[in-house]
């Protein structure tokens, strides 16, 4: 299990219209910055590996992955960046986000700064 403290919400991060959220680590840039929520982890050892059927928790809201593309568990493990998608994923593969992690129930957590973020495999 990977646990993250949300340290940051970008003034564009969160839209009702867009069912996504674009985390980064601390590194990222002030333009990233803008449009992403910046988690911290809170284990330094811990790495991660998400697949479908494991889970998400933001605080006590918890999400039930459906898919994860190629490049997320990277990603996530080396720079804190994964984007969340609270929509059923494409039927096409190649539409599918190549960095994404695609989530249930398609309803966006309620996030705010200090909430810790439960990565389980």
């Amino acid at each position: 299990m990977l646990i993250t403290k949300i340290t940051a919400i970008g003034n564009s991060a969160i839209s009702k219209r867009d069912p996504l959220i674009i985390l980064f680590g601390e590194q990222a840039t002030e333009e990233l910055r803008k449009v992403s929520v910046i988690q911290s982890k809170v284990s330094e050892d811990d790495l991660i590996e998400l697949k479908i059927g494991g889970t998400i928790a933001f605080g006590e809201q918890e999400y039930e992955i459906l898919d994860v593309g190629s490049l997320a568990n990277t990603n996530l493990n080396s720079i804190g960046h994964v984007t969340l998608n609270f929509a059923q994923p494409p039927e096409a593969k190649e539409d599918r986000i190549e960095n994404g992690v695609y989530l249930t129930p398609f309803e966006l957590p309620e996030l705010s700064v200090g909430l810790e973020i439960a990565y389980k495999d």
